[in-house]
């Protein structure tokens, strides 16, 4: 019995001193600051009107519509993430980085893409933020148990190819608009210059990539692959609808060239969300559990 409780005890300092650990608890951390930058974002933006006074009608409409969403899903969905985790959800992680990598995309807008304002520390605070707390948990977390959690999945290789599908016909649609610029300087009419530079700069950068890699890995079911790729799905479901607010508010405020819930925009968001949901939902049941850890 003694020997049971001392294999016991070094077993719990062995996970206590894991430097995983530590870097864990730092992503969980900063990622209640994002939470609490994000919350506290939303209502700024929503409350004080003059806050974007000096954005163009576009970019203030766009904003405020994307902030409102922040708020309302992003944050519960961020919220609930972190407490299942802390209650040893194995499925929970993938919605954490989810929207970790929403916080980061959406706010490297909010603070490059927008002029001084009351809120610019709000926002570089919940960029910097969620990029660190992607930094310390991603290579943390046990992407073997995330695989076991993941693995009764059926629609994963659909989804992994749905997710290369997007990225490809994201890359290449903007790749004709630079190339057209170029020959023709002819850029989108409906969007600022200054806003489609920064679009076109994160898209490519990071955002289609990002699809295209998290669509592979995951197609191939490799134990990355399940992590990434669904929370590629979770991040895109909700910018997707982040999206479509922004448009609803432009139509609002007569925007020209805002539209609410245009065809393809409502489309691309029932997808990514049937696509997240099928990854989170799907296999549930299947795989062993342990009463102590719960993988999903």
């Amino acid at each position: 019995m003694r020997t049971e409780e001392r294999i016991v005890s070094d077993r719990t300092l062995v996970v206590l001193d894991d430097p995983r650990r530590a870097m864990l608890r730092a992503a969980e951390i900063l990622s209640w600051i994002v939470l609490a930058l994000m919350a506290l974002s939303g209502v700024v933006t929503l409350v004080v009107n003059d806050l974007l006074a000096s954005e163009s009608s576009w970019g203030r409409e766009a904003f405020r519509g994307g902030e409102l969403v922040s708020l309302v899903v992003a944050v519960p969905l961020l919220a609930g993430a972190l407490i299942a985790v802390r209650r040893r959800s194995t499925r929970a992680q993938a919605v954490w980085i989810g929207m970790l990598l929403y916080a980061a995309y959406n706010y490297a807008y909010a603070g490059f893409g927008t002029t001084f304002n009351d809120a610019f520390l709000i926002h570089i605070g919940a960029f910097s933020a969620s990029v660190f707390a992607l930094a310390c948990a991603i290579p943390a977390l046990d992407h073997a148990r995330i695989e076991e959690a993941f693995r009764n999945v059926r629609a994963a290789k659909a989804v992994g190819a749905f997710l290369v599908i997007v990225g490809v016909g994201q890359g290449l649609l903007w790749l004709f608009i630079l190339v057209r610029n170029a020959i023709t300087g002819e850029v989108l009419h409906d969007i600022p210059v200054s806003g489609q530079h920064l679009v076109f700069a994160l898209d490519l950068a990071l955002l289609v990539p990002s699809l295209i890699l998290s669509g592979v890995l995951l197609a191939r079911r490799r134990p990355f692959g399940f992590l990434f790729g669904t929370a590629m799905a979770v991040m895109g479901a909700v910018y997707q609808v982040n999206l479509m607010m922004a448009g609803v508010f432009g139509a609002a405020a007569d925007v020209p060239g805002a539209k609410a819930f245009p065809a393809e925009s409502v489309v691309l968001t029932t997808a990514f969300i049937i696509a997240a949901s099928s990854l989170l939902l799907g296999g549930r049941g299947v795989t062993r559990r342990s009463r102590r850890e719960p993988d999903d």
